[in-house]
């Protein structure tokens, strides 16, 4: 866009009239400003208040702040924009903004004023649609609010154009976050709007995400920890315990006001993405260059997990799962479907906050042997209450996962790879296993499960065949994903800690397409795997309870 355009789009702006009142002191930004939803011409800026006042935005591809803290005057040159505003008059005090007059691949540098605060930032706007391009961004899952959160200083170093949260930002569905008792189980926080609005501020107030977030555009959608209790589905969650020796899997029926209230207020609270062909929905897809992310919603849609679970007259359980049981419903499986197939990209990326790694059926098939099924292992748990937590992962919804492998499959989609979390640990395998080429990253700030390593140390299964925490290396740090690509040629996938340590890297070759899947022969093991594993079952970790 052309200066004299932009300055004729500027001057339909208000001149600033900020006029504070007598409660100058206690009008303030209470969390952000973050910015997300950027494209190639706009993105979004969010901010939240604790009270209705005036203010304005400065936006420059400048620096409006020089480094000693004055106004540089090429920001109020014609590179400026000035946006002045009244906040929202509204109980959640939530002010959004949007700018669609940005010029491509260009970093642009905001000031927002409100009341006593003012808060500066920086974000860069996405190259054009479908054209060639080299970048990075980080992604990562499971912050709990009240551990460490360094990782995020590391992350910073790497100068990511975009950080993805895949989801369990701050575990709001807890009873208690240290320093802060709330007065109630949080089991049903999305019932209560203040509990709403508190498990946004405490996320967007993470000390040192929050220096990330003020230079680096994000994305997110919710996972089972930032929903309806843990492991929720449609239209329930299931209740998982171990009751004298005897696992008991019930589903608990919510209304759909807490699915309506979860999916409203990530529209309200996070200055994300919109699906035009489903608005209400929180999966979403975007274009970076010759990159398209497809960010799925893979609870809110999905089967209870418990369903698959069935004990005959022995009280032997048995895992069966029927072709309806989905972990996407058909309206978000078609439509990302028709987006792969339809999709212009060298490269796609499906984003999804659960476990994509079909070869984990052999870890449940393990579980179900009837030496482990009933065994009490050190944590106190059994073979079928792991197994029922494992369930909550892409395996356990054969149909669903052979449907989209399979597409890709028939219809020659390639460079298709999978960016995921929630296990707690971190890893990398090249396809083999998983399907696509699949990296784990789900240890921002959360107790390391050791999953990745126990499933290859002590079970001798290579499910990661390119690396991962305990596999070759006794690093269990907190941890983090990082994509490169590299234009059309490849894409660099690495897990790197909270040190700057890499884990484990995988670099993925333009070409890629993915074996047919096979759901009755794909998850068998040897008969030497079962003997070990009656022995080595015990060691099996679940990261949920």
């Amino acid at each position: 866009m052309s200066n004299e355009n932009f300055m004729k789009k500027a001057s339909v702006i208000f001149i600033l009239l900020c006029m504070l009142g007598k409660n100058v002191l206690s009008q303030c930004i209470t969390a952000g400003p973050i910015i997300g939803a950027v494209t190639d011409s706009s993105a979004n800026l969010l901010f939240l208040t604790d009270v209705y006042t005036t203010g304005f935005i400065k936006i420059s591809n400048v620096p409006i702040l020089l480094d000693g803290g004055n106004i540089n005057q090429d920001a109020n040159s014609n590179n400026s924009m000035l946006i002045n505003f009244k906040g929202i008059d509204t109980s959640n005090k939530v002010n959004l903004f949007k700018f669609d007059f940005l010029l491509p691949n260009t970093t642009y540098h905001y000031l927002v004023s409100y009341g006593n605060s003012e808060k500066t930032g920086s974000f860069k706007t996405f190259p054009k649609s479908n054209t060639t391009s080299n970048f990075t961004f980080t992604f990562g899952s499971c912050s709990e609010n009240f551990r460490d959160d360094s990782v995020f200083i590391e992350m910073q170093k790497h100068h990511p154009d975009l950080f993805l949260h895949l989801g369990d930002w701050t575990y709001p569905d807890h009873a208690y976050y240290p320093g802060l008792p709330t007065q109630n189980n949080h089991r049903f926080f999305v019932a209560n709007p203040e509990q709403i609005k508190e498990s946004f501020l405490i996320r967007y107030n993470l000390p040192n995400m929050k220096n990330l977030l003020s230079t680096t555009p994000v994305d997110y959608v919710f996972d089972d920890e930032d929903g309806i209790w843990d492991d929720f589905s449609k239209h329930s969650y299931c209740d998982l315990q171990l009751i004298n020796g005897k696992t008991v899997m019930k589903e608990i029926p919510f209304p759909d006001s807490l699915r309506d209230n979860l999916l409203t207020s990530y529209h309200t609270y996070f200055p994300g993405y919109v699906n035009r062909e489903q608005p209400k929905e929180a999966y979403h897809s975007f274009v970076y260059g010759n990159t398209e992310v497809f960010f799925l919603d893979t609870r809110s849609t999905r089967s209870p997990n418990s369903e698959v679970f069935h004990q005959n007259k022995k009280g032997v359980w048995k895992f069966k799962a029927s072709a309806s049981h989905q972990i996407l419903d058909s309206t978000q499986l078609n439509w990302l479907l028709n987006g792969l197939k339809n999709s212009k990209a060298d490269w796609k990326i499906i984003v999804s906050g659960t476990s994509f790694n079909k070869d984990y059926k052999k870890i449940l098939d393990i579980c179900l042997l009837k030496a482990a099924q009933n065994r009490y292992l050190p944590n106190k748990l059994t073979g079928i209450y792991v197994a029922a937590a494992m369930s909550a992962m892409w395996f356990s919804y054969p149909a669903t996962q052979g449907k989209l492998i399979n597409f890709c499959h028939d219809n020659k989609i390639k460079n298709v790879f999978v960016c995921s979390g929630d296990v707690h640990t971190s890893s990398i395998d090249d396809g083999k296993h998983s399907g696509f080429p699949e990296i784990v990253s789900a240890n921002l700030g959360q107790e390391n499960t050791k999953l990745a390593s126990i499933v290859k140390n002590d079970l001798r299964l290579n499910l990661w065949n390119q690396g991962g925490q305990g596999i070759g290396n006794k690093n269990f740090n907190d941890a983090f994903g990082k994509v490169e690509v590299m234009g059309k040629d490849s894409v660099r996938l690495s897990c790197i800690d909270k040190y700057g340590t890499t884990i484990c890297n995988y670099t993925l070759k333009d070409g890629f397409i993915p074996k047919k899947y096979n759901i009755k022969r794909h998850s068998k093991i040897t008969f030497g795997q079962k003997l070990r594993a009656v022995k080595n079952a015990v060691k099996i970790a679940v990261h949920h309870k």
